[in-house]
């Protein structure tokens, strides 16, 4: 669930790709500046109307109702929802035309915007007809998808924004003080304040979104409404643009034109929902099947959280196996050799586990001075600096294991230099001072965010989509609360524990908040997919969540980290991309037996890379697993793994 890495689930701006729940993708790891195109030049509009944008992708702002219940006091008042797309390698008159894949990064409140632009072409090669499609599979010999990445209402490029800082500057100093008081337990006050500053921002944020109206807005339901309209606009884009290219092409028959007429026409209320989504993308997926199970035609829900747990505001069940990872470190370390792990040890993984926590045992007792350089002043890395690196690699431990066994390395010989440097990195940017646009418009105005990542984004979805009870929640109450996430998981379950504060003082009620059990029979059977050990969304919630909805599916990796893209499994890809071209589930009836009472269809899938093995994200493409033959498919698997996030 993907604020930039604040803490999967609910992070901060800056981490909506990689955060909480997990869900983000860095904006210094894209080659597209986000400022590169200027949304508001775009006139919203009812329908799809693309504009050319960043390259070769097409833009759309597309106008929808603050209220799709119509029963508010924002009855009249809309929202733009910033839209962005990868179109298909062939025309909508091909008949191997297979429409558009909506995907969703996660957050709460991650940027479909950046994701595409991010991941966009990797994800059509992905889905899009390739080796493994043969001719009589599906209707052509495979379908070439859209891909459309949205930002949801009050993020990011969507008017209205909310924001909960007056502008980029002042987010940036609320972010440094609470890194500097550091996630809970690092002190004696660091609870305290934490539990100060975060209700105090969410307070005056939720307010001021009351009072503009979109903070009642935000919750989920209201999101996959406007999914389910985007594909609605869609379906009418499709027709018009039909109609456009048959105009200009005079050397087809009679018959092959009305083919073209009947198969692109648009199905007013009944257009088909292909989707994508991760981390809490999944909740916006089952929020979406639950409500609308005549609208699915595909929908793979990639890394699985346990909706009615997030809906009720418990966030109690993603933190079962993270610790798990860090045996995981030892072992692979362990296979992977001395010259490609700092930490190896010759008498084995559970000595190398031991020298782990003996150096983070004398790092909680004995920060280290770190002289300054070129680049960075002097600083004290902190067992506090530890925990949030941990917080980020064990959502990627395939390409971020050998980079933590060097700075774990460094640190056990007391050499803190590695580390003040990642923690270096996390700094928020604040270069750029206030433009004079910011000046003109206002604090909380879109112009005062310069790349989009206005803070308040993630607090206004999960804090909508909870209980309002948890207004009255003590200070005590919350405390054993927190203590409960932090016995689940001793590397991040203090920083997880931060994630529900804002709602303990937000003060806009959601107008529209599904309250549903998230059982139905859709259209379609869903495709739940996770990994063996996945930190936030651990592999249980796929099975659990599946059993809800008929004839659903489970694809499980056998690999770490959060959701599939985070390892290399040509395996996942081709069973993904075979779901999205035929509508079949990958594996056999009961072919995972994982729990109790699910019986549904499943396959393992392996991975065809290990960490320690000499894998590098930043390297060259690696070499076609063998016995593989589809390397468009590989190229575009590396290349996903690599940009999200």
């Amino acid at each position: 669930m993907t604020t930039e890495r604040l803490s999967s689930f609910m992070l901060s701006s800056s981490q909506w790709f990689r955060g909480q729940l997990p869900m983000s993708i860095a904006d210094n790891r894209s080659h597209i500046a986000p400022d590169a195109f200027e949304w508001d030049a775009i006139a919203p509009s009812k329908h799809l109307e693309w504009s050319s944008c960043y390259g070769d992708f097409q833009c759309a702002r597309l106008q929808v109702p603050m209220d799709w219940l119509g029963t508010s006091s924002e009855a009249e008042s809309t929202v733009e929802v910033a839209v962005v797309k990868v179109e298909a390698t062939v025309p909508v008159t091909d008949p191997s035309y297979g429409g558009a894949v909506v995907l969703n990064p996660g957050g709460p409140g991650g940027s479909g915007v950046r994701q595409v632009l991010l991941g966009g072409h990797h994800v059509r090669t992905i889905l899009s007809a390739g080796q493994q499609v043969d001719a009589g599979e599906a209707e052509t010999d495979g379908y070439h998808f859209d891909v459309i990445g949205f930002d949801p209402r009050g993020i990011n490029n969507t008017r209205p924004l909310l924001a909960c800082s007056p502008n980029h500057l002042e987010a940036a100093v609320t972010a440094i003080e609470d890194a500097a008081h550091g996630i809970i337990g690092s002190s004696d006050t660091s609870f305290d304040y934490l539990w100060a500053s975060k209700r105090a921002v969410a307070e005056s944020c939720s307010k001021r979104g009351a009072e503009e109206g979109i903070a009642k807005h935000m919750a989920t339901a209201s999101v996959a409404r406007d999914i389910v309209e985007i594909f609605e606009r869609h379906g009418e884009w499709r027709e018009k643009e039909a109609l456009r290219l048959l105009s200009k092409d005079g050397g087809i028959t009679t018959e092959e034109r009305q083919a073209i007429v009947e198969r692109t026409k648009h199905q007013p209320d009944n257009e088909k929902v292909q989707y994508w989504g991760f981390s809490y993308g999944s909740i916006l997926g089952a929020t979406l099947s639950a409500l609308f199970p005549d609208h699915i035609r595909r929908a793979v829900l990639d890394g699985v959280c346990d909706s009615p747990d997030y809906m009720a505001g418990g966030w109690t069940t993603n933190l079962q196996d993270t610790d798990l990872v860090l045996a995981r470190l030892a072992e692979y370390c362990w296979d992977g050799g001395a010259d490609k792990c700092a930490i190896w040890h010759e008498d084995g993984p559970a000595v190398i586990i031991e020298n782990v926590q003996r150096t983070i045992s004398n790092l909680r007792t004995a920060p280290i001075s770190v002289a300054g350089g070129s680049t960075s002043g002097p600083a004290a890395v902190t067992y506090n600096d530890l925990r949030r690196l941990f917080r980020e690699i064990v959502y990627w431990p395939l390409s971020d294991f050998p980079m933590t066994a060097r700075i774990l390395h460094d640190l056990s010989k007391r050499n803190g230099t590695s580390l003040a440097a990642w923690t270096h990195d996390q700094r928020p940017d604040i270069g750029k001072p206030l433009s004079e646009q910011c000046l003109k418009d206002g604090p909380y105005s879109p112009s005062c965010f310069p790349n989009g990542n206005a803070d308040g984004a993630s607090s206004g979805i999960a804090c909508s989509d909870g209980p309002g009870d948890r207004l009255t929640q003590s200070k005590e109450d919350y405390m054993h609360y927190a203590n409960s996430l932090i016995a689940q998981s001793s590397l991040i379950g203090a920083s997880w524990a931060e994630i529900q504060i804002p709602c303990t003082a937000w003060q806009a009620h959601a107008h529209w908040r599904y309250e549903g059990d998230f059982r139905n029979k859709i259209a379609h059977p869903i495709l739940f997919a996770g990994n063996t050990i996945d930190p936030v969304t651990p592999l249980r919630n796929a099975f659990t969540m599946a059993k809800g909805f008929e004839g659903a599916g489970v694809l499980h990796q056998d690999s770490e980290g959060h959701c599939t893209y985070s390892g290399l499994s040509m395996c996942s890809m081709k069973a993904i991309r075979r779901y999205f071209q035929t509508g079949e589930l990958p594996g056999k009836k009961a072919g995972l037996r994982e729990l109790d009472g699910w019986d549904g269809v499943g396959m393992l899938c392996e991975t065809d890379r290990k960490p320690f093995d000499g894998y590098e994200r930043n390297g060259n493409v690696p070499e076609l697993p063998e016995g593989e033959t589809d390397e468009a498919l590989w190229d575009a698997l590396v290349g996903l793994n690599r940009v999200w996030p």
